[in-house]
């Protein structure tokens, strides 16, 4: 085991990297992972083995997913003291970019490490923060990348795995903030002096034909920095960051009613639709301009969840790579009673043509119980019907009422649609009506979102007489919704102010 690799790739004058060597000292059996956001994000995973820190480099992050096998890259050994290292690699340097500590703590390993580590199989428990419980990490055989060899990293089935795990991502901006400040107060503060001079409007934004870097809008009362305007986010279509941006500046006093005091379970492409993506539930840390709130998620958590408040808030979401917006179907005021239904009509490879006729068929159907569903694409594959009701009913109730209308739907065109959870238990080419988003910390699509998908697709409100001559998904893009709101304005406007009361249900008294 050797750091000669570790120092022939780094300049030390040059980088705050931590030169090291190897130890003599007891192994202390530390882990560490980094969340490192070079050209492309992904986690190193460290342990302590033998005096330096054995380091894999995993493209999608640790699981707590036992049914998950994460691939795990060997690299360069590196000194023990990386183990506390956090901060930004500069450009031109190996491995340029923040680096986070993601996860740190000691593991205890089931016989001798460095005797794993050669015959290719260590398993091991970790006490971290965010990794608990009985670990294997094991070499495939005659599998490299790039010339390292490739290991698979699995939890193992104990009292701390669980199948509904998802990895939530530090704030790769606020997480250093305070070690930044402390290090060079005065520096600090002339950047933030320079960078409010240089903002521009929201107005100057969208008239920019040309957009790179890094820039400050200020948008009302509030300046947020908008960064890497020129990574590419749809690599086919050519669209970037600054395209996605721009889009949002555009429909903003469209969207934001629908999203406004909604709490937001984010799905972020910080490197693009084609990149790692990942779910946040819990903010750790957020800026002035966001708004969280602690509140229960749907798997008995107390997290932090971001909230939508104004235009500033959701810009300041979109340049984090949050492309899609999905908000809980209630809003803080009243988080435990919803004020729409959502129905997703999901065609799961029937044809889009199936899938028109059974919203139709969803209109009928609430008709008769003299409700008015209002109609969207999903900007995906399907269609969205939302029935607005007064926010007193609970998500139990909600989801009860939504569930009768889904069955009725389905017996009333039985060869196109079911409400069969099982693809292998439908027919062919039936779609599915999903009622089973109308759930405590559920979300949904919003309208007016991007989705991250092909062509840079829109969830877009269309009327009935659309849907009855026929729609395409690819009709609504970041390209065609902006002249669309121009020429029709909001479809959708009716529903904020429809308030429904729900047939033969009973409130909560």
């Amino acid at each position: 085991m050797s750091l000669k690799e570790y120092w022939k790739k780094r300049d030390f004058e040059k980088t705050r990297e931590p030169e090291g060597g190897k130890t003599r000292s007891a192994n202390r059996h530390r882990f560490m992972i980094h969340e490192h956001h070079a050209s492309i994000l992904h986690f190193d995973f460290r342990m302590e083995v033998d005096g330096v820190a054995k380091s894999w480099s995993i493209p999608r992050g640790p699981s707590m997913n036992p049914r998950e096998r994460r691939l795990a890259v060997e690299v360069e050994d590196h000194p023990v003291e990386y183990m506390k290292f956090e901060g930004e690699i500069p450009e031109g340097q190996y491995g340029a970019g923040l680096s986070l500590i993601w996860d740190s703590g000691t593991y205890e390993p089931e016989g001798d490490p460095a005797e794993g580590y050669r015959e290719g199989s260590m398993k091991f428990a970790l006490s971290g923060d965010k990794l608990k419980g009985g670990f294997t990490l094991f070499k495939m055989t005659g599998r490299e990348r790039n010339g390292k060899p490739q290991w698979l990293l699995v939890k193992k089935r104990d009292r701390y795995a669980d199948e509904n795990w998802q990895l939530v991502q530090r704030d790769p901006r606020g997480a250093i903030s305070k070690r930044r400040s402390a290090r060079d107060g005065k520096r600090r503060v002339s950047e933030s002096k320079a960078k409010t001079d240089a903002s521009t409007s929201r107005a100057a934004f969208l008239r920019k034909r040309s957009l790179e870097g890094d820039l400050s809008i200020k948008i009302a009362s509030h300046t947020v920095e908008v960064t890497s305007l020129d990574r590419i986010y749809w690599p086919e279509e050519g669209y970037m960051k600054a395209d996605l941006l721009r889009y949002y500046l555009e429909v903003g006093p469209y969207i934001m009613p629908y999203l406004k005091d909604r709490p937001s379970i984010l799905k972020r492409y910080p490197n693009g639709i084609n990149e790692q993506m990942f779910f946040q539930h819990n903010v750790e840390s957020a800026p002035e301009v966001l708004k969280t709130e602690q509140l229960e998620s749907e798997t008995g958590r107390v997290l932090n969840y971001a909230v939508y408040t104004d235009l500033a808030s959701l810009i300041y979401l979109v340049n984090i790579g949050t492309i899609e917006q999905h908000p809980w179907h209630s809003r803080v005021s009243n988080i435990d009673h919803p004020d729409y239904i959502v129905f997703d009509l999901d065609p799961h490879g029937a044809p889009f043509a199936s899938v028109r006729q059974v919203a139709l068929a969803m209109r009928d159907v609430l008709k008769k119980w003299k409700l008015t569903g209002y109609p969207k694409t999903s900007g995906s594959s399907g269609i969205h019907i939302y029935v607005p009701v007064r926010p007193r009913y609970s998500y139990e109730e909600i989801a009860k009422f939504s569930e009768q209308v889904s069955i009725r739907v389905a017996e009333s065109v039985p060869e196109m649609a079911t409400v069969e959870r099982r693809i292998a238990e439908r027919k062919k080419d039936q779609v599915y009506v999903d009622w089973q988003q109308n759930a405590r910390g559920k979300s949904a699509a919003s309208v007016y979102t991007v989705r991250a998908k092909p062509g840079a697709t829109v969830s877009t409100p269309v009327t009935w007489a659309e849907i009855s001559r026929g729609i395409e998904i690819s009709d609504f893009t970041i390209k065609t919704v902006p002249p669309r709101l121009k020429k029709k304005g909001d479809l959708w406007k009716e529903m904020l102010k429809d308030r429904q009361s729900l047939p033969k249900l009973k409130r909560e008294q």
